[in-house]
């Protein structure tokens, strides 16, 4: 058999849509070892830590399988030791259990230094780890089960009581199958072997094509390729946690002088906080007015007298997009329109999103393509739940309009009433994110005149292709023109379009926060 990673292909299932399980089953490792006394020797469970400074302290992680054509529990279970090491793990952090044989565990070093989020030992360690079903083999095999639950009651456990997720891999008809019915947790299935050692897992990780598990993390390394004419602003990012990175180009654009910063970040390994204040505040006084360490504030969607676009943080949302808007275009008259506007979001797996959206009742639903509004025609209906689904985020920004979906510009701004100086010259704000998960925040100045030449800033097209340039499968406009701020550790970058410089006050923000 060949080695493999075994991954789902179904999004977890949630006790509800604002909270994740607090610890995840991510995928698995076979190493194919077949020998007599050898079976899945170099096997590997890898686990993912949702929840913050979450306690795994005697927990259980389990496997069912024990090989062959069936699923039963006839596999290992092992106790998490009740040490420091398990006491406080972070939001992010990855577990690596692996088994070693005896002449493994007599030399192998064991990473067990979480400030990086990645520790990896021997599930056979005794220092870390218990056996409670001594003689029972982990070995990952086609017909697979793993479960990690809070089973700290006995000393033995069964390692079933207080199931908190399951990840199941297998050929033929799971549904049928006692033993995975009776497991009641949220479970992820993928029903059918497919292989292949480049597969996520249910979160996309730093390094998800380590199929051994043993690169080392690199935090110097680039979270993301840019064109070249990207520059790591290394000084900016003094004090800077793994995870986050400040890259600065001055390069022209389509023959236009640039000055703009990118902000890129792992989800995962630092905190996205859109952050939402009642008295309208320049971002400085929101970086100021913030507990923890602020590492970068960029501007948020559009306002008023109050906020028009969506901010949401851990669940809690202060503000929706607008749900309709008034527009004298179509026969001369004044007509009402409910557009489906762009929002960025991220899962309770730090899954990023961009999608357009619409509260209904009390959800906030997501479309595939946004309400076909045109102001040279008659409204849209109010958007309702038909054709949409409620949006599974925790945290969210909104802004308009979309600029690339599915790696494609598409610039959905006459849909979405988004017709804001368009094709000006213009200071430019945006969020977008890559294929692997990673975030990327652009503030690009404009309107600078104090400067030769001058820094007039991009239209929105310039905008599109200038994220799509850089990687981005997805990217929504944020608020421009005099709002587009960013600051890095609290120093600003991009000069403001406001008189002299200075910031607009606004409703919200993005802050991206470190962990530690």
């Amino acid at each position: 058999m060949n080695k493999f990673l075994l991954t789902i292909c179904f999004a977890i299932c949630f006790y509800s849509y604002s909270k994740a399980q607090d610890i995840l089953v991510n995928r698995y490792f076979n190493s194919a070892t077949a020998a007599a006394g050898t079976a899945g020797e170099d096997d590997v469970v890898e686990l993912v830590v949702v929840k913050d400074h979450l306690d795994i302290r005697k927990y259980v992680v389990k496997d069912y399988a024990n090989g062959g054509s069936n699923l039963d529990d006839g596999g290992a279970k092992f106790r998490f030791n009740d040490i420091e090491l398990w006491k406080n793990l972070r939001s992010g952090t990855t577990i690596v259990l692996r088994r070693m044989s005896a002449s493994e565990l007599g030399s192998y070093t064991p990473d067990v230094d979480a400030s990086d989020f990645k520790i990896s030992i021997a599930v056979n360690d005794t220092r870390y780890m218990t056996d409670l079903a001594v003689g029972k083999a982990w070995n990952m095999t086609v017909n697979e089960v793993v479960l990690i639950s809070a089973d700290t009651e006995s000393t033995t456990g069964d390692g079933a009581n207080k199931a908190i997720h399951a990840l199941g891999v297998g050929i033929g008809n799971y549904y049928s199958r006692a033993v995975w019915n009776a497991i009641m947790s949220p479970k992820s299935l993928l029903d059918g072997y497919t292989g292949g050692n480049n597969v996520k897992g249910v979160v996309a990780l730093t390094m998800p094509n380590a199929p051994t598990y043993t690169t080392p993390f690199d935090p110097n390394a680039d979270l993301i390729t840019l064109p070249l004419y990207w520059q790591k602003e290394t000084a900016l990012m003094a004090g800077f946690p793994a995870g986050i990175q400040v890259f600065r180009t001055t390069t022209p654009y389509n023959g236009r002088q640039m000055n703009a910063y990118a902000v890129v970040f792992d989800p995962r390994l630092v905190e996205f906080k859109p952050t939402h204040s009642a008295t309208f505040k320049t971002p400085q006084n929101f970086v100021n007015d913030e507990t923890g360490t602020v590492l970068a504030c960029l501007n948020g969607g559009f306002f008023f007298t109050t906020a028009l676009s969506h901010i949401q943080y851990n669940g809690t949302t202060a503000a929706n997009n607008v749900a309709s808007l008034n527009r004298s275009v179509y026969n001369g008259t004044t007509s009402t329109y409910y557009p489906t506007r762009g929002t960025f979001g991220l899962s309770p797996t730090w899954k990023p999103d961009i999608t357009w959206t619409y509260k209904v009742g009390n959800n906030v639903y997501s479309y595939s393509v946004p309400s076909p509004n045109d102001v040279n025609d008659a409204p849209q209906p109010v958007p309702t739940t038909t054709g949409g689904t409620i949006w599974n985020v925790v945290s969210a920004i909104g802004g308009s309009p979309v600029l690339v979906k599915n790696s494609v510009v598409n610039v959905t701004s006459a849909q979405e009433l988004a017709d804001l100086d368009n094709t000006a010259q213009r200071g430019r704000s945006a969020i977008g994110y890559t294929a692997d998960g990673k975030v990327v925040l652009l503030a690009v100045e404009g309107g600078n005149t104090t400067v030769s030449p001058n820094v007039m800033g991009l239209s929105l097209n310039d905008l599109s292709n200038l994220m799509l340039d850089m990687g981005c499968v997805a990217a929504l406009n944020l608020d421009g023109g005099g709002s587009t701020t960013l600051r890095i550790n609290n120093q600003l970058t991009v000069r403001p379009s406001n008189p002299n410089g200075e910031e607009r006050t606004m409703p919200g923000v993005i802050l991206i926060k470190s962990k530690n």
